[in-house]
């Protein structure tokens, strides 16, 4: 039998992890992705008390829960493998039988597809339930997407016939998608990492990064010759201007993946070296 994975012990283990994470977050994950009907109900209830009619939310509204919500789940990830820091769960957990490399593919399967994708379809189902029930709650914010993609793609087409830069749909959804696995991951990393004031700590983490940037900039800037850079850009013809942004678009999301996959190691790491 193979010691560091075999796909039917890791299966078997990912059904428990999945089972574990329902047990530990069940409520948690009700009001994070139930938030649409909370922010339902305290609309109508306000709406109520202040105007003495029955509104819905309004379609921005319920796109900033949303996204409200998911940075929330995003916070949250502090918590869901968090108990490794305790000693009596930790050492639980480092003694059932699976290996380190199955322990941490289920984590990593669990944190950056299972729960957004979870967190997205009861949200979503959730919203159109209540666009169905309430005929002044508006369309399905579902509904609104698939009809929205449609005009963005057509707005992409339209702007790439007038733009040398040519963009599409998964030049802009990957870079998202990326982004989101870095941040997911970065606040898994610090829920196993810290023992206490985990999202605090994750935060000021986040805090004393950006510190450190911005007394950088302020120290780098100054001394920049803007008037011969924009001179050099003006003199550039439009596909120089397009190699220029398609570079710095690239540099971006190699950048973000490079820390994606750092941030993926530290927490492998940080599995391998665990001790209670």
């Amino acid at each position: 039998m193979n010691e560091t994975f075999n796909v039917q012990r890791f299966w078997t283990y990912f059904k428990y992890d999945l089972k574990q994470m329902w047990r530990n977050h069940s409520k948690s994950a009700i009001l994070i992705g139930g938030a649409s009907v909370l922010f339902y109900i305290l609309w109508v209830m306000g709406s109520l008390v202040f105007t003495q009619q029955w509104t819905s939310p309004v379609l921005p509204g319920r796109f900033a829960v949303l996204i409200l919500a998911f940075t929330v789940l995003e916070f949250y990830q502090t918590r869901t493998y968090g108990y490794l820091t305790e000693k009596k769960a930790g050492s639980a957990w480092l003694m059932i039988p699976a290996s380190g490399t199955e322990k941490f593919v289920s984590m990593l399967l669990m944190t950056i597809i299972v729960i957004p994708a979870l967190f997205f379809v009861v949200y979503l189902l959730l919203d159109g339930f209540l666009s169905l029930v309430d005929p002044t709650y508006g369309k399905a914010m579902a509904t609104g997407f698939f009809s929205s993609y449609s005009d963005f793609v057509n707005m992409l087409s339209s702007l790439n016939g007038q733009s040398p830069v040519r963009m599409t749909p998964g030049s802009l959804v990957f870079p998202l998608i990326v982004g989101t696995f870095c941040n997911f991951l970065y606040f898994l990393l610090c829920g196993i990492c810290f023992k206490k004031n985990k999202i605090v700590g994750a935060i000021a983490i986040l805090f004393g990064v950006s510190t450190v940037l911005s007394l950088l900039g302020g120290l780098i800037l100054p001394h920049l010759n803007y008037e011969q850079f924009f001179s050099r850009f003006s003199e550039m013809d439009e596909q120089a201007v397009a190699r220029w942004f398609t570079g710095i678009m690239n540099g971006s999301v190699a950048l973000t993946c490079l820390l994606t996959i750092g941030l993926g190691w530290g927490v492998w790491r940080r599995i391998k070296t665990i001790q209670h």
